[in-house]
């Protein structure tokens, strides 16, 4: 719900800006735009709407109406990358590992699936290229439906599993979440959500991603 507000109210505001200051009316319009139909990408669930592809990439048209947005999004998430102390990785399990985004020489050997959660980000080319890799875009904040939730780990092999998102907090917790439960490792989602939060705290699942997992969970009684 909150980014369904803020972001298209950002986007107002930097539309207005630009607009007053004419000198930024191009950069500013353009990104306030972006924001703008992000937030109407929240409101609708179009989890897609940023370009990424099954492929870990973002279309060429993706880049050319997003470009402002996704150099936004990669500045913070460098920033984070070098100032927050968090591990970029926590193993749950010895097949269950959870973390960040991870630029290549970061990922802690081999995997049989890595589940890239992802909209705003193309992943880097050396990680996509893994025959385990599965891209299943989320926008931020926000969460699947629990069909797709479902059908997503359905589809996961047996063997070694990463899954991220950016920081590797609400949509990294509620795939891993959903997973604990599908395994049986989990007796009840906030069984399982205190078994992720004490391996990596910062994982936090906000009202629509409890709604998807206790859905999910449904659905498996």
């Amino acid at each position: 719900m909150v980014y369904r507000i803020l972001l298209p109210l950002l986007g107002c505001i930097l539309i207005a800006w630009g607009a007053l200051r004419r000198d930024w009316l191009v950069g500013a319009a353009w990104l306030g735009v972006d924001f703008l139909a992000l937030g109407i990408a929240h409101a609708l669930g179009a989890h897609r709407l940023l370009g990424k592809r099954s492929d870990g990439t973002i279309s060429i048209w993706g880049w050319l109406l997003f470009l402002p947005l996704l150099v936004y999004t990669s500045l913070v998430w460098h920033l984070a990358r070098l100032v927050v102390r968090e591990p970029a990785v926590n193993a749950v399990s010895d097949d269950l590992i959870l973390g960040r985004r991870l630029l290549p020489s970061e990922v802690p050997g081999d995997f049989d699936n890595i589940v890239d959660l992802t909209a705003e980000f193309a992943e880097p080319a050396a990680i996509r290229r893994s025959p385990g890799y599965l891209c299943i875009p989320i926008l931020d904040g926000s969460a699947p439906t629990p069909d797709v939730l479902r059908a997503a780990v359905g589809s996961l092999k047996p063997g070694r599993t990463f899954v991220h998102c950016a920081q590797g907090h609400g949509r990294t917790g509620l795939f891993a979440l959903a997973l604990l439960l599908n395994r049986g490792a989990a007796a009840s989602v906030e069984d399982g959500l205190r078994t992720l939060q004490a391996i990596r705290p910062g994982i936090r699942l906000n009202r629509a991603q409890m709604d998807c997992v206790r859905q999910f969970a449904a659905g498996l009684a």
